[in-house]
């Protein structure tokens, strides 16, 4: 059989077309372009379109899926836009996008970190080096120095004095003016006055978020003027400028042990030795009529806002109680002792450090709004700080972010008070202590300045912004989702918690033996002679701490006496040593103790049907005052 006969046509653009007859006569064309035979649906353009945009989808698929995470590589890249997948509406209230972008938030983030004893003795990193880096000052600002760290650390501890003297002012402090206080409405004052939170672990929290402010403060000022404001986004004023410089270079630096955090702790236990007692007395000029009924008035988003503000960090603290009361037991003795060397009083030295702190911090809690941006402000710049997501790349979403506002309005709150009112003039700064009348017309001063809705400062921006967070909150993604098997037995997180439901069945049970074996421990294997089915009570009794225990025919009045025998007898773990207390193995004790009360509260929420009263069942109504000495 013959071979078919072939003919090639070749043009000038590419386009090649062959000719070929076939065995049975026939012929046919092939037609090539570009050496392809195939012809792109829609042209060869679109698919190189298509080819780039995937090769970008696929890259940034992997950066969500953690492969830049896994390889170190998240914590080091440029700052990126958030996505849409982000909450828009929060994003677009705090303009953090817009705030932060082109700012190195690495920096800004060692910039606000909270000393340590590492620091103090090897300096702070604040940038990692890069071979990339064409700054001048690449080997000199990319780390605090150590003597820097000790002097800020030192500067921080001074915080808590001053925070101690501004809660002392609120103590002495009529209900009228902290109802003032508390209130965000020009010319209305709030029903509830302003008060402290709960718990000290949330007042240390609070307190640090302070403390990282002074700390940004100071560790910008010592970086280069073009670093720091080209990197780090910050620009100090002129008078701000004096004042920092004024704090950092005082005097008082080169006394003995004045860069030591041990010396202003142990000064502040004698804080407000020298105040006068009838500055406590408060004025009868009428501000107790602002009690108006106008707090209906308010929206209840701002309600809200100023409800919780003081609960959002009422969660345990990385500090325990045991070290605080061995820390507070050191600075005791070594306050006592300064007294006994005739150091009831501060040296001159420590009050001008305080005072100077003082009017440094409130020059930024009183700081200008420029051009209608509340960010031009440090206060608020820095809110947006602790607004950073743990990779850097992202912002917290007003869930998680609420409490640092919260934070910042309380501690603002103190500081304006003390500002207005205190109980101690501050000559350097031309402040007068408090006056015994018209009190409320200096506070009603400070406050329609700085702390009502419109009045452009940090504290209206922070305010408002926290009301904001509240609100949006509820329509945010849930903080964690919970995924349920095919046959609905099995509930999950991630890949991390899974719970068969006949494990959760057994729940009360294992709540249960815990309970009981924490009861052992607390009693010290002790069971009172008591039968339950035939104990009595009256009902009827409401005598003030009257209950079965106290009820005569139960035998149990003296029971808690002879429990703690056995507490402080006992051969282990035992509550006395040596005539005096084992402060160890109370807070043990007491670790204990609030372990059992919480599986006593899971069992009564598994297995009593309705909500139950658990705070009323498990707080303790009395307390010894013996307890305390």
């Amino acid at each position: 059989m013959a071979h078919p006969q072939t003919r090639t046509y070749t043009s000038s653009t590419g386009l090649r077309a062959s000719s070929a007859l076939n065995s049975f006569g026939g012929r046919y064309w092939i037609v090539e372009y570009g050496g392809s035979m195939t012809r792109p649906v829609g042209g060869k353009e679109v698919y190189d379109h298509l080819e780039d945009i995937f090769e970008r989808e696929r890259g940034r698929q992997k950066g969500f899926s953690g492969g830049d995470l896994a390889n170190g590589a998240g914590t080091t890249r440029s700052s990126q836009t958030t996505t849409f997948t982000d909450l828009r509406p929060w994003l677009e209230r705090t303009g953090w996008e817009r705030t932060f972008g082109g700012i190195d938030r690495e920096l800004l983030k060692n910039l606000t970190t909270a000393p340590s004893p590492v620091t103090s003795h090897r300096g702070l990193i604040l940038k990692e080096s890069s071979n990339r880096s064409s700054d001048v000052y690449s080997d000199e600002w990319m780390i605090s120095s150590a003597d820097d760290e000790r002097k800020i650390t030192a500067l921080l501890a001074a915080v808590d004095m001053l925070m101690d003297r501004c809660e002392q002012t609120a103590r002495t402090t009529s209900r009228s003016l902290l109802c003032w206080l508390r209130s965000v409405r020009p010319h209305g004052c709030y029903a509830k006055p302003f008060t402290f939170v709960g718990k000290a672990a949330s007042r240390r929290k609070y307190i640090r978020v302070l403390k990282r402010f002074v700390a940004l403060v100071f560790r910008a000022y010592r970086l280069p003027a073009d670093i720091r404001q080209r990197r780090a986004g910050i620009r100090f004023k002129k008078s701000q400028l004096r004042l920092i410089s004024a704090l950092w270079n005082h005097e008082a630096w080169t006394q003995h042990d004045a860069l030591t955090e041990q010396l202003w702790r142990s000064m502040k236990l004698s804080d407000g030795a020298d105040v006068e007692v009838d500055c406590d007395v408060e004025s009868t000029d009428g501000e107790d009529d602002c009690e108006d009924g106008d707090d209906s008035d308010d929206q209840s988003s701002v309600m809200r806002a100023d409800d919780s503000e003081t609960d959002d960090m009422d969660d345990e603290d990385e500090e325990s109680e045991e070290e605080d009361h061995n820390r507070n037991e050191d600075q005791s003795g070594k306050t006592n002792a300064m007294r006994n060397s005739g150091g009831g009083k501060f040296p001159p030295w420590i009050k001008e450090v305080l005072e100077f702190l003082f009017g440094l911090i409130m020059a930024f809690c009183t700081e200008e709004v420029m051009d209608g941006r509340p960010d031009s402000t440090l206060l608020v710049y820095y809110s947006g700080v602790l607004g950073f997501s743990a990779d850097l790349t992202g912002f917290l979403p007003a869930r998680s972010y609420t409490s640092n506002l919260a934070a910042l309005i309380y501690i603002q709150r103190l500081l304006f008070l003390e500002y207005a009112v205190p109980m101690q003039d501050y000559p350097h700064l031309g402040i007068s202590r408090r006056p015994r009348t018209n009190q409320l017309a200096r506070l009603q001063n400070v406050r329609q300045e700085y702390l009502v809705l419109g009045s452009q400062s940090p504290f209206e921006e922070l305010f408002s912004l926290l009301a904001f967070g509240r609100a949006i909150a509820g329509s945010e993604t849930p903080a964690f989702l919970l995924k349920w098997s095919d046959d609905g037995q099995v509930v999950s997180y991630r890949d991390d918690i899974a719970v068969h439901m006949e494990q959760f069945r057994r729940l009360p049970k294992v709540l249960l033996v815990r309970a009981e074996a924490l009861c052992e421990l607390l009693m010290y294997g002790w069971k009172p002679p008591c039968d339950l089915v035939s104990v009595k009570d009256d009902m009827a009794n409401t005598t003030h701490e009257f209950s079965f225990v106290s009820h005569p025919k139960n035998g149990l009045a003296e029971a808690y006496l002879e429990l703690t025998l056995k507490a402080c007898t006992s051969q282990a773990d035992s509550l006395s040593r040596k005539g005096r207390w084992n402060q160890k193995a109370i807070f043990e004790y007491l670790k204990k103790e609030e372990a059992l009360r919480e599986n006593l509260a899971g069992l009564m929420l598994m297995t009593c049907g309705g909500q139950p009263r658990s705070p009323d069942l498990l707080s303790i109504r009395s307390q010894s005052k013996a307890l305390n000495q």
